[in-house]
């Protein structure tokens, strides 16, 4: 089943809810919904794993799930800052993609955030609206002027930072796999964002620290598998007095940092020039000048 249609079928999922009452309290039991809960549970019923911990998620926190791609605004630091209309409504008219949304703005919440809406066809929404309403549909463009952020179902889109679930989660056991050693928390942070870059760069891809469709098929974490060997990630020792750090993979890049000797850095093994892991950045040492290091050991 393709993901559109995972999509679609949750918000026909949606739709067979019209009528059901809102209620808070009783979020999680059969026919009664408040808005996250009509989305989470939608997807739950197409066989979507949520994060946190079996529970239904909030608003606030299905925003970063990793399987939906963020269609608007660019960044997840920019979310609740600026409202977008119908220009950005228009972004995410697909059945099942998401408008999250500020409806008081006064509130204290976490990005602005408020409500969730679920696109049911071209031209509604679908959502638990509030107890006067309870679930029922609404025009796709009834919230223009408020909308914080549009989301889709997309559980094959680049992870980068400020995602979380179950994809990051894996993104990271594979990196740790191979020496990481990160925390395993479903959290795409500086430190995932970083060990991302220096495997992208021992592979000859573009690091960026995001984990990109040709990333996740180097790990195989995407269902078409590259053919690519695994790399194991360990540790540099410098072994001469002063050793010049370069941008890049040759010495024709510019000298970003001199090391000097018994230094150690993250890097991961290759063959020539090694990558290594520098203040959150990629910067390359001539294989000749170190040795490598288990910093297990």
């Amino acid at each position: 089943m393709s993901y559109k249609t995972t999509a679609a079928n949750a918000a026909q999922w949606a739709l067979s809810k019209l009528g059901c009452p809102y209620s808070q309290a009783k979020r999680t039991q059969k026919n009664f919904f408040d808005c996250s809960s009509l989305v989470a549970r939608a997807y739950d019923a197409q066989g979507k794993q949520w994060k946190y911990g079996g529970s239904v998620p909030l608003s606030n926190q299905e925003v970063y799930d990793d399987d939906f791609e963020l269609l608007w605004p660019v960044n997840y630091e920019e979310i609740g800052k600026r409202f977008g209309g119908t220009d950005v409504i228009q972004l995410g008219k697909q059945p099942g993609d998401l408008q999250f949304l500020c409806t008081d703005s006064k509130t204290g919440r976490a990005n602005r955030i408020t409500h969730v809406t679920m696109v049911a066809d071209s031209g509604r929404i679908v959502h638990a609206r509030g107890k006067a309403y309870g679930v029922c549909t609404n025009a796709l463009t009834h919230y223009s002027g408020k909308v914080c952020a549009i989301l889709r179902y997309n559980p094959s889109c680049t992870l980068r930072q400020g995602m979380k679930g179950y994809r990051t989660l894996a993104l990271q056991q594979a990196l740790n796999a191979l020496g990481a050693r990160l925390e395993e928390d479903g959290e795409y942070g500086t430190g995932t964002a970083s060990a991302v870059k220096v495997y992208q760069a021992s592979m000859g891809l573009s690091a960026t620290g995001s984990a990109d469709a040709a990333t996740l098929k180097r790990l195989k974490l995407l269902t078409e598998d590259s053919g690519e060997q695994n790399v194991q990630q360990d540790a540099v020792r410098i072994t001469g007095n002063t050793v010049n750090l370069r941008s890049g993979p040759g010495t024709n890049f510019s000298i970003a940092r001199v090391a000097r000797r018994d230094e150690v850095y993250p890097a991961i093994r290759t063959t020539g020039w090694q990558p290594i892991l520098l203040d959150g950045e990629v910067r390359w040492i001539s294989e000749q000048y170190c040795v490598r290091e288990n910093q297990d050991a």
